[in-house]
């Protein structure tokens, strides 16, 4: 329930709030939801997009990075190597 919240809370930030609070909140996120800050960065991208030549999603790319960082730190996390 609370992980449904959260996920909905960040999702309308990206539209109700300046962009850091919407990162922060992803980036608070990703520990339990990791797909949460992807999810976040593709809706941003969706909603802000910009068409010229040369663009480049970043924020698909970056929550995409911090998605891959927190499958790693969680799978660590679970074996015990981090305690």
């Amino acid at each position: 329930m609370i992980r449904g919240m959260f996920t909905v809370l960040t999702l309308f930030s990206v539209a109700l709030f300046p962009w850091p609070f919407a990162a922060l909140l992803a980036l608070i996120g990703a520990l339990p939801i990791p797909l949460l800050p992807l999810a976040t960065g593709l809706l941003v991208d969706v909603l802000y997009y910009v068409p010229a030549p040369h663009t480049v999603p970043l924020a698909t790319v970056v929550g995409a990075v911090v998605s891959g960082g927190a499958y790693h730190v969680r799978s660590r996390l679970k074996m015990g190597i981090i305690t």
